[in-house]
């Protein structure tokens, strides 16, 4: 088995971990079925597009995330043409007190330019490719992410500016 075949069998079981608590929050919330698909759960009810990375660092070692531009570029795509009303990106982290468990954060695209980095996995023979350097600061904890709008001053997901916490 390659090595990137090792780790798509990885990001499946991390999938299966995260699939719970997601409907927890988001009943309506399915597991694509295309392995294809630029994400991998979906909220048909709701119009969500929600894409998991799981990484094997505590959050916070790094003070950026990287993940495809192609997926930024199809969540946004969707938007604009009605098929989609919202994308969550949920970042899956080793806990800094005990790396056998994780913590789960989100970003939620709102739509305004993002830092890119020409880069790639090069242990995984990846050649260089443009990703999304999404600053660590503007993620938020799993737990204040919600379905509904709250109709005050925050943004759909239920919290305030996910941007506003860059220094």
């Amino acid at each position: 088995m390659s090595q990137i075949e090792k780790d798509v069998a990885w990001g499946k079981k991390k999938e299966a971990l995260v699939y719970p608590l997601l409907q927890s929050k988001f009943p309506d919330v399915k597991q694509t079925e295309d392995e294809f698909d630029c994400f991998d759960f979906r909220d048909n009810v709701n119009g969500i597009d929600f894409e998991l990375k799981s990484r094997n660092i505590p959050k916070g070692k790094y003070q950026t995330i990287f993940f495809g531009n192609n997926k930024l570029l199809e969540g946004r795509r969707r938007r604009e043409s009605g098929y989609s009303k919202r994308t969550i990106y949920l970042f899956r982290f080793q806990n800094r007190a005990d790396r056998s468990k994780n913590v789960i954060y989100f970003w939620e695209d709102d739509g305004r330019k993002v830092p890119t980095k020409m880069c790639g996995n090069f242990k995984r023979g990846e050649e260089a490719q443009l990703l999304v350097d999404l600053p660590i600061l503007w993620l938020r904890p799993f737990r204040e992410l919600v379905l509904c709008n709250n109709n005050d001053n925050s943004t759909e997901s239920g919290v305030g500016d996910n941007n506003s916490r860059i220094q």
